[in-house]
């Protein structure tokens, strides 16, 4: 959008003038502070073509929080605005919450609201979790970088208890505890909406994943939960097959990346999958798990075609556990995504890998090997050999260091980082 002050006046002034080839404004990263949103909340009292309003990171305080808050609740001109993105404002601050708690309550249009780093802490949190009580339209809430403790987490539990729009709720690194996950838990128990939710980088810990094992066993909506970076620890994994022995519950997609879980945890995981229908993606990426973890995990895999995807990116898998791996994805006929980045498996583990993608399985699509101890001819000849007789679609592998690329079949010269293909892949 720019930071001309010219160019935002004209921007506004169509925005007042209701022009409907404005339907979604974005400044991002646009230095407005408070005096420039009031004249932009302004011109929304005007219009309700616009659909969506980016405004992370402009600098503005409670003050302008206030401003916006009046215009998306005004009664003259009802606001048609859906998405409303305010992240990386911490000066919002407490102050600011309850005025966007407000805007929650009267607003019957806005189904989209990220505060992430906003400063709310549990005093601003609080009234927004409570406005969802009542507020029927609001389908996803990102509160991440907050610093809500397990006093916001019971205010949310509450609301939870009552609210029947809620889809999704990102409250990722945050002050959760296990405590505070129990109070979620209670929540979801009785929650019929919520489809995600994202816990990621708090620390609920081994007594959290038991309160989340245990509450959610009867929700039938949740499918997608997110708790790495929680330090759940193996016994928080062996808590979780209680989840998932089975099909307790409908989650369909866990992520446990960066959490302390080794083959222990891993045995524990793989064990409950072993009869599980529902689960469809398992995130265990930057934990301790070996060889004996993977063994595991390819014993699971001969018995499970449910699985989609299994990310073990970042641990400690060496040539014996891939090969496990490899020799299980001969019968598998279920799994489509398989990243081993960052383990320390060589060209023995590569090696068998690559036979059994060209020449048994013909599932899985997507492979991510950056970062292996594959020598550099071995790893070429894993590249082109699965280049010319595998089912891959997608392919990460640093065997040229001057292009880290992502083989996507029929378009060799697409050529992506790493990173992509985890972003693609993420859980």
């Amino acid at each position: 959008m720019g930071s001309n002050p010219s160019r935002f006046h004209l921007v506004v002034s169509k925005v007042e003038a209701n022009n409907p080839d404005i339907e979604e404004l974005n400044f991002e990263n646009q230095d407005l502070g408070d005096k420039r949103v009031r004249v932009l909340s302004e011109a929304l009292r005007q219009n309700n073509t616009l659909q969506s309003l980016d405004l992370s990171a402009c600098n503005f305080t409670a003050t302008g929080a206030r401003y916006l808050s009046d215009a998306i609740c005004n009664v003259i001109i009802t606001s048609n605005i859906r998405r409303l993105n305010l992240s990386d404002n911490p000066k919002i601050g407490p102050e600011g919450g309850q005025y966007l708690a407000n805007a929650l309550q009267n607003n019957k249009i806005l189904e989209y609201l990220k505060v992430n780093g906003c400063g709310l802490g549990d005093e601003g949190f609080s009234p927004i979790a409570d406005s969802l009580a009542s507020n029927r339209s609001l389908t996803v809430l990102e509160v991440g970088s907050n610093e809500i403790t397990d006093e916001g987490a019971l205010q949310l539990s509450e609301a939870l208890k009552l609210n029947t729009s809620l889809e999704g709720i990102s409250l990722w690194q945050n002050l959760i505890s296990g405590h505070g996950a129990q109070h979620l838990a209670e929540g979801l128990s009785v929650n019929k909406s919520v489809i995600w939710m994202g816990l990621g980088n708090n620390t609920v810990g081994a007594e959290g994943a038991w309160a989340f094992a245990e509450g959610i066993q009867g929700n039938t909506s949740l499918q997608w939960l997110g708790m790495g970076g929680n330090a759940i620890g193996d016994r928080g994994a062996m808590h979780l097959t209680n989840l998932l022995t089975g099909d307790a519950c409908s989650v369909q997609s866990i992520g446990l990346g960066g959490n302390d879980i080794s083959d222990d945890g891993a045995s524990h995981l793989a064990q409950a999958l072993t009869s599980n229908t529902k689960l469809r993606s398992l995130g265990l990426g930057g934990n301790r798990i070996g060889d004996d973890g993977a063994q595991r995990l390819a014993d699971m895999l001969t018995a499970n075609n449910t699985l989609q995807k299994l990310l073990l990116s970042s641990n400690v898998i060496g040539d014996t556990g891939v090969v496990h791996l490899a020799t299980a994805l001969e019968s598998n006929t279920g799994l489509e995504t398989l990243l081993l980045a960052d383990n320390p498996f060589g060209d023995e583990g590569g090696t068998t890998l690559m036979q059994t993608l060209c020449s048994h399985n013909k599932t899985l699509q997507t492979l991510d090997v950056h970062r292996t101890q594959m020598s550099r001819s071995g790893e070429k000849q894993f590249v082109k050999a699965l280049q010319k007789d595998s089912a891959l679609t997608k392919l990460g592998s640093g065997y040229d260091k001057n292009s880290p690329l992502m083989l996507i079949k029929g378009h060799l010269t697409h050529h992506y980082h790493r990173h992509q293909i985890s972003t693609l892949c993420s859980d």
